[in-house]
């Protein structure tokens, strides 16, 4: 039995999915109208992303594409929680892009309702400075620095400890969230470590692609990170069956697995959750 509850609690409801499109999960009292007005596109847009031709019929907990045109620029309202760095990662942009489109400065804050202008975030095509031809270059990406938000604890651990990828270092996530990353290296296959049932897959702000998987014994494994998923929904796994590739961490620039573990809603150490 999938945990809604438990999507709720420990992630974002809102995730990109591409650099054009947007996976929005309806809360209770959204419609489609809000939506539009909140995502700067029409109704007749979702609802034909989504193939909607009833739009009475969508309930709470409806996962709903939300497309964005590529080469444009769209608006959002702000809401409880967001800034211009959250809103700048969840789009894909810049935080500098994001508040130069505004007219702000990089560090302003932002309130409730205030409605902001989304820029695009395909990158420029620019002419060349060098050599004599007339041909065209993409813009380099400048990356920008700023301080990880999330909290690490190291502890000893058993060496002989099972993780899902080979573990160069291991720290515990303190906080809102609670679980392991696991440094590794790029690529390296994810692997199960306990037999279960794939509940869903997919990316989720801020943990790249992220895999659920539910134990016969009702424990939930959460595998984020990834850089590209080799399992769907629905699909039964055993213990070391591959999951996917194992990604960079856009904050850390470090390939590292996000690894939680819950039961009945509440985090169970990672380290001590039953395998095989």
């Amino acid at each position: 039995m999938r945990k809604k509850s438990f999507f709720f609690v420990i992630l974002c409801l809102v995730f990109i999915v591409t650099a054009e499109d947007i996976i929005h999960v309806l809360r209770k009292g959204e419609t489609l109208f809000s939506l539009s007005r909140r995502y700067g596109v029409s109704t007749d847009q979702i609802m034909k992303a989504n193939g909607i031709t009833n739009p009475d019929k969508i309930n709470a907990g409806t996962s709903l594409k939300i497309p964005v045109p590529s080469g444009s620029s769209s608006n959002y309202v702000v809401e409880k929680g967001d800034s211009l760095y959250g809103l700048a990662r969840r789009f894909g942009v810049s935080v500098s892009e994001l508040a130069s489109a505004n007219g702000l400065d990089r560090n302003a804050s932002i309130k409730i309702g205030d409605e902001l202008v989304i820029p695009s975030s395909t990158d420029t095509d620019v002419a060349s400075t060098s050599g004599t031809g007339s041909g065209k270059e993409r813009r380099p990406v400048i990356p920008v620095s700023v301080e990880d938000p999330r909290n690490y604890e190291n502890k000893k651990l058993d060496p002989n400890i099972i993780w899902p990828v080979e573990a160069e270092e291991v720290a515990y996530l303190t906080g809102k969230i609670y679980g392991v990353s696991i440094t590794s290296s790029k690529g390296a296959d994810v692997k199960s470590i306990a037999s279960g049932k794939v509940l869903s897959i997919g990316p989720y702000r801020g943990f790249g692609q992220v895999v659920f998987v539910q134990s016969g014994n009702g424990y939930i494994y959460v595998y984020g990170g990834l850089e590209d998923i080799g399992v769907s929904s629905s699909d039964s796994l055993g213990f070391g069956d591959k999951l996917g590739k194992l990604g960079t961490d856009p904050l850390s620039g470090k390939p590292m697995l996000y690894f939680m573990v819950y039961k009945k809603d509440f985090p169970v150490d990672p380290a001590t959750a039953p395998r095989g």
